[in-house]
């Protein structure tokens, strides 16, 4: 019988939240808690009873609300079975990427992920799925065996590359809520690795980035080093450099370009010394790794854009100026710089498109619980306005910005026809929509 939670349940506040605080305003008819494709089907015949909306919830991680419906929410958390056998790893949708990563870290095995541990490691796979180790082994899509899907029609089929295999190739990188509810996947392992965190202070900003976006995006594929400016919530401390690596400890800062490199190392030594090197499971649970502002926060929104060649002095400049601008207490700022190359040039037919690009830029703004609806309106303003310093194309799906103009391009560029096609032959009653859903 499907676990349906309704206003007057005491569960109901826990189970209609998300990782957003600001999407509490937003209270769903029921929240139907779902362990199996049976209770999948149950729920979309519930709310087509009651002529509901309804959206799928995995992690509850969409920044754009995607994952959240004043109707029904299908909450897959309970979905959080794991099963491995020898490197291949079997997930329910509900589990998160740092559970995995704890349960992985006995067998010295990993699935190549991001870094923030509460985010379903599905819905990550379903849009592509970066992080310290994808330049080595690629994005979590390209590690997809297959995937149970329930689709419009109310049939169970699971895509693979055997069966089913135009759902399978739109799953991997396309398939967050276009296409069905996918309630479990298998994946492809791969043996763990460490990553370690350096720390530098913000004077070396604007040579950091220099170096960096001239070296990573063409390091040897066992080395990813990710470069994030970060300013803290707590507006009288000094923003920080932090370079996220995955490979040998030293190796990350020896291999930086030779006019930086006594600068650098001799900010290793003595400010910028080097934190820890962790076990990825470690690192995932490590509040240390990345200073968050809170756990749950009020607010958080991202913008991105792809990039092929390196960013003139003039951009950097403005980026770094606007960064540290005016400045409050309680909003946290963010510019991730992630280096592309490597294994996210592979060649497995996946309806990801951002192949080719040298690097990614995710710039991200966080509003403490009691300063979102007083700051949102300013924070979204920085937000837009450190993403114009620096002209890039394209946008990764997993940070839905419904201020897109051509979102569908921006997100899936050459594949959007082949993905329309996909869509009429799996669910062509569009049953599956959401804001940005492909149609």
């Amino acid at each position: 019988m499907l676990d349906l939670v309704l206003p007057d349940d005491p569960r109901y506040s826990l189970s209609r939240n998300q990782f957003i605080g600001t999407r509490d305003e937003v209270l769903p008819q029921a929240v139907a808690r779902c362990a199996t494709p049976d209770d999948v089907l149950e729920a979309l015949d519930l709310a087509a009873d009651r002529d509901w909306p309804f959206a799928i919830r995995g992690g509850g991680h969409s920044n754009a609300g995607y994952s959240s419906s004043t109707g029904l929410v299908i909450d897959l958390s309970p979905a959080s079975a794991v099963t491995v056998s020898g490197r291949e790893v079997t997930v329910g949708a509900g589990l998160r990427t740092g559970q995995l990563a704890e349960l992985l870290s006995p067998l010295e095995l990993l699935v190549p992920a991001g870094s923030c541990p509460s985010v379903g490691l599905i819905g990550a796979a379903l849009g592509g799925g970066f992080g310290s180790h994808g330049r080595t082994h690629g994005l979590t899509c390209d590690h997809l065996v297959s995937a149970k899907v329930v689709l419009a029609s109310g049939k169970v089929v699971t895509a693979s590359a055997e069966s089913e295999p135009d759902l399978f190739w739109a799953l991997r990188g396309a398939g967050g809520g276009n296409f069905g509810v996918v309630t479990s996947a298998t994946f492809s392992a791969v043996t763990s690795t460490r990553r370690t965190h350096f720390r530098f202070s913000w004077d070396l900003s604007a040579s950091l980035v220099h170096a960096w976006q001239e070296w990573a995006p063409f390091a040897p594929n066992t080395t990813s080093a990710e470069l994030i400016l970060l300013s803290p919530d707590y507006a009288e401390d000094p923003p920080q450099m932090l370079l996220i690596g995955a490979g040998d400890p030293t190796a990350l800062l020896t291999q930086l370009p030779k006019p930086n490199l006594a600068e650098v190392r001799h900010l290793s030594a003595a400010e910028a010394a080097l934190l820890h090197a962790t076990p990825y499971s470690a690192a995932a649970h490590d509040p240390s790794s990345i200073p968050l502002i809170h756990s749950r926060p009020g607010m958080s929104t991202a913008k991105t854009a792809f990039f092929t060649q390196p960013l003139p002095s003039s951009a950097i400049d403005a980026l770094l100026a606007h960064f540290v601008a005016a400045r409050v207490p309680g909003e946290m700022r963010e510019v991730a710089f992630t280096p592309w190359g490597g294994a996210y040039r592979s060649t497995v037919d996946t309806a990801f498109p951002h192949r080719n690009p040298s690097f990614l830029v995710k710039h991200t703004v966080l509003v403490g619980p009691n300063g979102a609806a007083r700051r949102g309106h300013e924070a979204l303003a920085w937000l837009t306005a450190s993403w114009k310093t620096l002209e890039g194309t394209g946008a990764y799906p997993n940070f839905p910005d419904p201020s897109l103009p051509d979102w569908l391009t921006a997100y899936y560029g050459p594949n959007v026809p082949r993905l329309r096609e996909v869509k009429a032959a799996y669910d062509p009653g569009n049953l599956f929509q959401f804001g940005q859903s492909i149609r």
